[in-house]
């Protein structure tokens, strides 16, 4: 298969939400920034091999189960990943089901699945929580990252650079509140990857407000005011006769 992406991998759905009347979503293949977990969990993510479990929690493992909340179950999964910043198709699924994540774990703790590319390439994709008031916990794509396989041929490799920027040149560098992005990754030899990022949310998404969705909310406890009133033994009845 020619590492040239050509028009499939690069094209964007139908459905591609226009982020500024300029700049759509940027979108490689089926996966867009921006776009909802639920819409992407058909999608033949790739397994994800865990260590085996230790006795010893996981670096900012505790601060993860403080926040979630749902069923145990997906709970007990997401958990299982989160760490690792790794997941696979199941583990996207407890994640969609989580009922809510009440506290920003910050970029570097996004959590992360991959779809195979085209010769050898990779797509990983990042999703962030985002605040909602419905039942169950929104994520969105936060950014789409092509890693092209080491060792790809240099004329090939000029060909395809030529081919994204074509398509992504008019995007930014870097994402504002209002447009997405699009940026290469170079390394020592030359670009080795590159990233597509969704815009900055606005101020009633952002994720400070994770701790305010419906899920996050403690139960209210019963007071004397809003405690039924007990009924009165029958012998007091009498002596109130």
């Amino acid at each position: 298969m020619p590492l040239l992406l050509m028009g499939s991998l690069l094209s964007c759905p139908a459905h591609a939400a226009a982020q500024s009347p300029s700049l759509p979503a940027p979108c490689i293949g089926r996966v867009c920034v921006g776009a909802d977990l639920q819409s992407l969990l058909a999608l033949p993510w790739l397994e994800v091999k865990l260590p085996a479990p230790s006795a010893t929690p996981m670096r900012g493992q505790r601060r993860i189960a403080r926040a979630l909340r749902g069923d145990a179950r997906a709970v007990e999964t997401a958990l299982a990943y989160w760490p690792w910043r790794w997941f696979n198709a199941p583990a996207l699924q407890a994640l969609a089901s989580l009922d809510a994540v009440c506290e920003d774990m910050g970029y570097s703790w996004r959590p992360r699945s991959m779809l195979k590319g085209p010769a050898g390439s990779k797509l990983v994709v990042a999703f962030e929580p985002v605040a909602s008031a419905g039942a169950h916990q929104h994520f969105e794509v936060a950014t789409i990252t092509l890693q092209f396989p080491k060792g790809a041929d240099a004329a090939q490799l000029g060909r395809l650079r030529q081919e994204l920027s074509d398509r992504f040149g008019r995007y930014p560098n870097y994402p504002d509140k209002d447009s997405p992005a699009v940026r290469w990754l170079p390394d020592d030899r030359g670009p080795s990857s590159i990233r597509l990022y969704a815009p900055l949310h606005s101020p009633h998404q952002q994720s400070s407000r994770l701790h305010l969705q419906p899920g996050c909310r403690p139960a209210p406890v019963a007071s004397e005011t809003t405690r039924p009133a007990a009924e009165a033994p029958d012998n007091a009845m009498g002596r109130m006769q």
